[in-house]
């Protein structure tokens, strides 16, 4: 059984399926330029090669999707996203907890395209400026949704047992925590099995004849 892609959310962004299962989209509330989206297919695929291929239909069936929420929620739906920039960028800059050098790479490609305010959709675009930002990091989140599970365990364990140390919390002290943690549970699960092994009929001591 596959299971779905990790999302910053919780949640997906209806992202219509397979190209040739779909007909172009009759009314985009955007212009993208061909080149443009190819560049965003790009580096979605840098920074994950097994996310989807998207094509302007696609974005414009999202964005259609969007105006079509009341407008509170359309920056709810949007912020639910982006609002994950800032795990990200502490992860990466926290010197306690060292992060791969390609997965280090791969947080500064998306705080760049962040930053820059002529990306996809231009960020002073009404309604859709942020779209692509949240796109973006949806697509690639699988590549990040485990190693920031794992920061904030690693953040709760800091704030939990740093005034036990004589010294900063690091990224080993976290790690030989939850292996003690999950060497205890071995040990007692193995007991728990140990207790309903099946020994036999008890011998009987005394024999009547």
């Amino acid at each position: 059984m596959r299971h779905p892609a990790p999302t910053p959310s919780g949640t997906s962004l209806p992202l219509p399926r397979a190209r040739g299962a779909r007909l172009p989209h009759p009314a985009a509330p955007i212009e993208l330029a061909r080149d443009a989206v190819e560049k965003f297919n790009a580096l979605v695929h840098e920074l994950y090669i097994d996310a989807p291929q998207i094509d302007a239909d696609a974005i414009a069936s999202v964005a259609t999707w969007l105006e079509s929420q009341p407008v509170a929620q359309r920056e709810l739906l949007l912020q639910a996203r982006l609002g994950r920039l800032a795990e990200l960028d502490a992860m990466r800059l926290d010197q306690a907890w060292p992060l791969d050098p390609a997965q280090e790479h791969r947080i500064e490609l998306i705080m760049a395209y962040v930053d820059s305010e002529n990306d996809l959709i231009p960020d002073s675009t009404p309604t859709y400026g942020y779209l692509d930002d949240a796109l973006l990091l949806e697509l690639a989140w699988p590549m990040f949704a485990e190693d920031v599970d794992d920061y904030r365990d690693f953040c709760h364990y800091r704030d939990e047992v740093g005034e036990r140390f004589d010294r900063p919390v690091h990224q080993l002290d976290w790690l030989h925590a939850r292996a003690d943690e999950g060497a205890l549970w071995e040990h007692l699960h193995r007991v728990h099995q140990q207790n309903y092994i099946d020994h036999g009929a008890p011998a009987a001591f005394f024999r009547v004849t």
